[in-house]
């Protein structure tokens, strides 16, 4: 039997609560000691950053693109319907600034459409020709020598006419036999009809009829529909400027025949511009006027520019990166930007040369960059 000694019986505390309880009680003074530390210093941050100036914080949007000359790079190739036609002569030569309308080249069909012009011509001529000698009638000389015989027809008549009153008088008193007076009758009959032939043939030379004249301007209007016909083949076959600019480059020779680049290309130099290729969905950020940095990617020469007009068609990227990995499916909008004028020249050789641009976007995130005010956290 158990005998009580009148104290309470201790309790024996193991060493793993004891470590645990160690523990948390340095977690609990670590972390109240580092939040002072950091409260402390975002407030002193806080307070130094109130007495700054907020600084705009300009943002730029990046595309590739490459060099044109104002409006486009144009390929000039031969009109329809010169196809397998060689050039017979060019005209111009690589370098040379061109007049708007300038003849560029000349086919070697120009010279067989050229005598065909000849012949349409002269057919027209002879046409036009007729045409006014149907309205001007017959000429003066046979219509005065129909007149005369008129009146060698009148005065045999007037003789015929007066043997034959004789005769019936004759007959009448049977002077005369029957058969005369039929004779004389048949000689008055013929003369009468002759001299109506006469009188006939002498007012037909007179007459300009509407029907010879219709027709003659029919075949007047044929024969000038063929001239120009064969005037406008005859200009297919010389290859004109459309637009003032300079021969870039020269793509097919005289003696060879015209491929699928076309003869030439050429640009208004001038005024290069610059395309950027900017991704769709950089465009709503994307304003007419937006100043620019045009870089040259092979010298790394910047040259300044401005937007002026904003494409109308998403496209996939015609320019691509060295990077391996870029996006080559992205789908761009093409962006034509002006150059400074001071610096134009200093590119207009380098049509279609690779560049960068960074459109320069006037601070739009300015507003993103405003100082952030923290929270003062009391410790109970």
């Amino acid at each position: 039997m158990s005998h009580s000694t009148g104290l309470l019986p201790r309790k024996r505390v193991s060493f793993r609560t004891l470590s645990l309880i160690l523990a948390s009680l340095f977690l609990v003074v670590s972390t109240a000691w580092a939040w002072g530390y950091v409260r402390e210093n975002l407030m002193h941050s806080s307070a130094s950053d109130a007495d700054k100036p907020v600084a705009a914080t300009v943002r730029r949007v990046h595309a590739l693109g490459r060099l044109e000359p104002r409006g486009t790079l144009l390929s000039i190739s031969a009109p329809s319907g010169n196809e397998g036609a060689r050039i017979e002569k060019l005209m111009v030569e690589e370098g040379q600034d061109v007049q708007a309308g300038e003849l560029l080249a000349i086919l070697d069909v120009a010279e067989r459409r050229q005598a065909a012009v000849n012949e349409a011509e002269a057919r027209w001529n002879v046409t036009k020709a007729g045409l006014d000698q149907i309205r001007a009638g017959q000429k003066p000389g046979d219509i005065a020598a129909q007149a005369a015989m008129v009146q060698k027809m009148d005065a045999e008549l007037k003789v015929a006419r007066k043997e034959l009153d004789r005769a019936r008088h004759l007959t009448s008193k049977n002077a005369m036999a029957v058969e005369s007076l039929d004779q004389k009758q048949l000689a008055f009959d013929r003369a009468e009809i002759e001299c109506q032939r006469a009188r006939a043939l002498l007012e037909s030379l007179r007459e300009v009829r509407e029907v010879d004249v219709r027709l003659q301007e029919m075949e007047v209007a044929a024969s000038a529909a063929a001239l120009a016909r064969a005037k406008s083949e005859l200009d297919a076959a010389r290859v004109y400027s459309r637009q003032a600019g300079r021969v870039l480059k020269i793509h097919t020779y005289p003696g060879e025949k015209i491929r699928d680049a076309g003869i030439l290309q050429m640009g208004d130099v001038s005024q290069m511009q610059a395309i950027a290729e900017v991704f769709e969905g950089d465009l709503p950020q994307i304003r007419i006027g937006q100043r620019a940095v045009i870089r040259l990617t092979s010298t790394g020469q910047e040259i300044a520019g401005s937007v002026f007009q904003i494409g109308r068609m998403v496209a996939r990227k015609d320019v691509l990166s060295n990077d391996p990995v870029s996006d080559t499916d992205a789908r761009v909008l093409e962006v034509r930007l002006n150059l400074d004028p001071q610096q134009r020249q200093q590119v207009e050789r380098l049509a279609n040369a690779r560049i960068e641009v960074d459109i320069d976007l006037g601070g739009a995130g300015a507003a993103e960059c405003r100082p952030v005010s923290v929270p003062q956290v009391t410790m109970d």
